[in-house]
């Protein structure tokens, strides 16, 4: 038997994954590399005094890792969300059978 709040993920991941792959991880890159840039961004000013000794140069090196951070972010999201509905799906296959 599903439960509610896997009935809703299972709508929600049906939708999100019906389009092509790289749509969702160009959206959801660019997202999840905004705030990891934000958070990245006010901890070093908050904790750090890098900004007087990296100069322009780090805001260059806190965008390539934000950019990282995004996609693996993302990566880690799909892989997990698909993992979780394919063990939905094949429990409740088990159980029709």
């Amino acid at each position: 038997m599903i439960s509610n709040s896997e009935r809703h993920f299972i709508n929600q991941w049906v939708e999100q994954r019906s389009g092509p792959r790289w749509k969702y991880y160009l959206q959801f890159t660019i997202a999840w590399t905004v705030v990891s840039f934000l958070v990245i961004f006010f901890l070093t000013k908050l904790f750090t005094p890098l900004w007087e000794t990296g100069g322009k140069n780090l805001i260059f090196l806190l965008i390539a890792i934000s950019v990282f951070i995004g996609f693996l972010s993302t990566h880690l999201t799909y892989s997990l969300s698909e993992k979780k509905y394919n063990k939905i799906m094949k429990r409740e296959d088990g159980t029709l059978n």
